[in-house]
């Protein structure tokens, strides 16, 4: 079993500056009815996030793309943690746990970023409103798309080393 990687703290950003590193802001997003927007309202409130806290929560498979551009556009440092999971089929499995600093919520706090996080909710609480009907419009979108048929034979994934 592999054992967690450290979680990026003050103490291992540049050398006096480790503090000012892990606490940095960013920009809100000026769209609040988005993804990218919830993501961070939710770090705002102080949630731990993985990959699967986002499929449920936020409605993307792509969480770590989706900090990666918070990080890169809009400033923010999102730190991470590695953390066991215990998984269905009987496995550990390490998986990351995205969350913001203390001292960057409180930060961003101060500087109203709760007013914005009430309307993100506000915002996606009425796209989520919008789901059966795109729901209703991807299922006509498969029906009409063309479908490719590969032949491939993939049992060799499933059985046993052969003699």
């Amino acid at each position: 079993m592999k054992t967690p990687r450290s979680t990026k703290n003050a103490e291992q950003g540049a050398a006096g500056q480790g503090a000012a590193i892990v606490a940095r802001t960013g920009a809100l997003p000026t769209q609040h009815d988005t993804v990218t927007a919830e993501v961070l309202a939710r770090l705002l409130g102080g949630e731990r996030l993985t990959g699967l806290d986002a499929v449920y929560e936020a409605s993307t498979t792509r969480l770590s793309a989706v900090a990666h551009h918070l990080a890169k556009t809009h400033g923010w440092t999102i730190d991470t943690t590695e953390k066991a999971a215990g998984c269905n089929d009987g496995r550990v499995a390490w998986v990351v746990e995205y969350h913001l600093h203390p001292e960057a919520i409180a930060q961003a706090m101060q500087d109203g970023a709760g007013a914005w996080c009430t309307e993100v909710r506000k915002a996606r609480l009425e796209r989520r409103k919008k789901a059966a009907q795109a729901e209703r419009a991807a299922a006509q979108a498969n029906a009409a798309h063309r479908t490719r048929h590969f032949h491939i034979d993939q049992s060799s994934l499933f059985e046993g080393p052969t003699a």
